[in-house]
């Protein structure tokens, strides 16, 4: 019995060690394919520098701040390639046990290929934010916020890979702007490094705001956010699964990646909502053991 129970502990801890891993171009491929958002179609280039934003944003309460981000991202103050979705396929693993993955289907759908920044194409900065904010920017731009397995599929697809860059927490310093600066400042300088362009799909560089059930069926998970990812060069994850914030807490190491709403999947169009909330096909855009009740944040009540 002893030995039973060895092995199967030795089981769920390398189950535990591979979990979140990602093998960089194994499925998941990046097209050459680019679209401008549509929602920007209309909106002229940003008006506006991170050194001004973030000079504004010094003094601003966390959600006064929210929505001072959510004006400037949607007023189209942003940079050029924040304006340009990227198309990434890939093809689903095949399942026996699950009705819709017992054939592979090919899933297509566009990314922004960074995460929202805000300011111009000389000076901008990587804009860490809450997720009722990042809702908002989304519902309006006609995006979803990722899953866990949507983002790992993003990784997959990468052009190329940072390993992470934290700071220590000291206090409630990492949840100010003048860290977001310092944060980004540090991934541009390693972008210089490795010669990477921003507008690439480089991973490594932050912690994704995503959906997940676990904000919907867990009592007093409403009121919270959920973060996951932050790959190293090796695939291997920084960031479990983890519901614990309050949703009026954000830090420099997250990140708001925005996915299309249209996704195709064997040829034919699909609204994301609808497959995650759906009970028969949420599998082909996520790999947790329910569908979402809601695929947004939208309507939760603040902390």
């Amino acid at each position: 019995m002893k030995k039973i129970i060895f092995i199967l502990s030795l089981f769920l801890v390398a189950l535990f060690i591979t979990a979140g891993n990602v093998k960089y171009g194994k499925n998941s491929r990046l097209r050459k394919d680019r679209m401008t958002l549509p929602y920007y179609l209309s909106k002229e280039k940003s008006r506006i520098s991170a050194a001004d934003f973030l000079h504004r944003a010094d003094t601003a309460s966390f959600w006064n701040l929210e929505d001072m981000i959510v004006d400037e991202v949607l007023s189209g103050n942003v940079p050029s390639v924040m304006r340009e979705l990227r198309k990434v396929v890939f093809t689903t693993p095949v399942v026996d046990s699950i009705e819709i993955l017992k054939r592979p289907h090919k899933v297509e759908m566009w990314i922004l290929p960074d995460y929202i920044s805000i300011g111009n194409d000389k000076d901008y900065v990587r804009m860490p934010m809450g997720p009722l904010a990042a809702q908002r920017i989304a519902d309006t731009l006609g995006c979803i916020l990722p899953t866990t397995y949507i983002v790992d599929r993003i990784a997959e697809a990468s052009q190329g890979h940072l390993d992470i860059f934290p700071f220590r927490p000291l206090g409630t310093r990492n949840s100010q702007p003048i860290i977001y600066q310092d944060s980004n400042n540090a991934i541009k300088a390693l972008y210089k490094a490795y010669g990477y362009k921003y507008g690439e799909l480089i991973s490594g560089l932050k912690k994704d705001v995503v959906l997940t059930y676990k904000i919907h069926t867990i009592k007093g998970n409403e009121r919270h956010v959920a973060i996951y990812g932050w790959h190293h060069p090796d695939g291997r994850v920084q960031q479990p699964l983890h519901t614990r914030h309050g949703n009026f807490y954000a830090d420099y190491s997250h990140g708001i990646r925005m996915i299309y709403r249209t996704v195709k999947v064997d040829g034919v169009e699909y609204d994301a909502r609808e497959i995650l909330e759906s009970p028969s096909l949420y599998r082909l855009l996520s790999d947790e053991p329910m569908p979402l009740g809601q695929a947004s944040y939208a309507g939760f009540p603040r902390y």
